[in-house]
């Protein structure tokens, strides 16, 4: 029997996957830490790979993605981006004293509600 939770899934594509408490998944994230702005687009285009494959599961499933290089080039590509719900710059959310730690927190856990 299973209980009734929601959990936080860590596996490869997608990197974490949240699961409400059916076990259905309801969220997605996927974090992309090169620096290396040449390869921006290559990890932008590898996380809406890892996306798309979910939304064809269900197509309701937030997801977000968090990266150390959003060029402004991948920035355009994701605001025009309909699967990907909502992203974040990894080093402003590591840094020390981040109100963005707190958002992306809070973002993961409202989708877990």
């Amino acid at each position: 029997m299973l209980a009734n939770h929601t959990s936080i899934l860590f596996s490869s594509e997608p990197d974490i996957s949240l699961l409400n408490n059916q076990g259905t998944t309801v969220g997605v994230i996927e974090i992309k830490g090169g620096t290396d702005p040449a390869g921006a687009l290559e990890r932008y285009g590898a996380a809406k790979k890892s996306f798309e494959e979910v939304f064809r599961r269900n197509p309701k499933v937030k997801s977000i993605l968090i990266a150390s290089c959003i060029t402004t080039e991948v920035q355009a590509r994701i605001q025009n981006d309909p699967i990907i719900s909502t992203y974040f710059n990894l080093t402003q959310v590591l840094s020390e004293d981040s109100t963005l730690y707190d958002q992306f927190v809070q973002e993961v856990f409202s989708i877990l509600q």
